[in-house]
């Protein structure tokens, strides 16, 4: 059945859920997982190019740092579970990186902030994004409360 799972995190309270719960999965089901972290080019982020910004190169190695410290805490979490995991740390748009990875995977288990109304439509949905474009099967894990 799933033999091979994307596990995508940002690092957040809710894509800790998901890794969790993907780990988890992976373990029932024997299968292998990928922790994926996607870091975003900083002119995405602000839409300001680098000159405008002295601290540029400094705010994009915090941002890669943030991914790979993501990625040690699920790694750890997969092998306190006891599941093979390999780590990739990517750079570009997250929900297109997210949605080129999973051909290469049976399932992506992926968390959701679960905005609503203005802070969705001004920060957007990973999740949503990746739910319309994805040819894989997607599972949303949500925070629970």
């Amino acid at each position: 059945m799933y033999k091979r799972i994307l596990i995508p995190t940002d690092g957040s309270a809710p894509s800790e859920a998901a890794v969790k719960a993907g780990l988890e999965l992976a373990k029932s089901l024997q299968a292998e997982a990928t922790l994926l972290y996607v870091v975003e080019p900083v002119l995405t982020r602000i839409m300001i190019g680098p000159e405008t910004v002295p601290y540029y190169a400094d705010l994009s190695r915090d941002l890669e740092a943030a991914g790979k410290e993501a990625l040690e805490r699920a790694e750890g979490f997969a092998q306190y579970l006891g599941v093979p995991v390999r780590r990739e740390l990517k750079q570009g748009s997250a929900p297109q990186v997210i949605v080129e990875e999973a051909a290469a995977h049976d399932l992506v288990v992926m968390g959701t902030h679960g905005r609503t109304g203005l802070d969705r439509l001004l920060l957007g949905s990973v999740t949503q994004k990746v739910l319309q474009k994805c040819p894989k099967p997607v599972l949303v894990v949500r925070m629970p409360g």
